[in-house]
């Protein structure tokens, strides 16, 4: 609980190889470089006693908040359902690099030009994986295991009906501004 309650109130400035997602039909992403973002856990809120919005992994580029409270950026964050998010986990040599994307119906991408000993992986169970580089691999680590304790917590409360402590763990029972205005969000390919 612990864990969970940390990655919730956690922030994390990662670098997100975009190039590197895979299922995007974008021609624009084969050279475009690391992109410098905030990645944090959203939580879920009611939208009404029938309607949920499910917690998510969120990432933008830093200070977006501010830049839109100000008028100057219509860049918006990228998102996935924790619901979503099939695997977790650290790449540390192009050995690994080439296990993650062996069976992959996709030509898999090179691997990039990062610390490999800093790479983590989120795979969506919607088809696209998702690198991002922390500065270091303690802190790499820690973020995975973070981020892997909270997802397995949410599905298992999901999956023995522990609807209760779900809600009270990932959710804001109020309609608060930053939950309300996640629903508004452009997302990525996965909603």
């Amino acid at each position: 609980h612990k864990h969970v309650q940390e990655a919730l109130n956690s922030k994390w400035k990662l670098q997100w190889h975009v190039n590197i997602t895979q299922n995007s039909n974008s021609p624009n992403q084969n050279h475009m470089p690391p992109i410098m973002c905030d990645l944090w856990i959203e939580r879920g809120y009611r939208h009404s006693r029938t309607e949920i919005v499910e917690p998510k992994l969120m990432w933008s580029q830093p200070n977006l908040h501010e830049k839109r409270r100000m008028g100057g950026s219509t860049i918006r964050p990228y998102r996935v359902s924790l619901f979503a998010v099939r695997r977790i986990f650290q790449v540390d040599t192009c050995e690994d690099w080439e296990k993650m994307n062996k069976g992959s119906q996709m030509k898999a991408p090179p691997m990039p030009i990062a610390k490999p000993n800093c790479l983590l992986v989120v795979r969506s169970s919607l088809g696209a994986d998702y690198l991002f580089e922390a500065s270091c691999p303690e802190e790499r680590d820690h973020i995975v295991h973070l981020l892997k304790m909270t997802t397995a917590r949410l599905v298992s409360h999901a999956v023995v009906g522990n609807g209760d402590t779900m809600v009270r763990e990932f959710f804001n029972e109020d309609f608060v501004a930053g939950g309300v205005n996640a629903s508004l969000i452009s997302t990525t390919n996965e909603d």
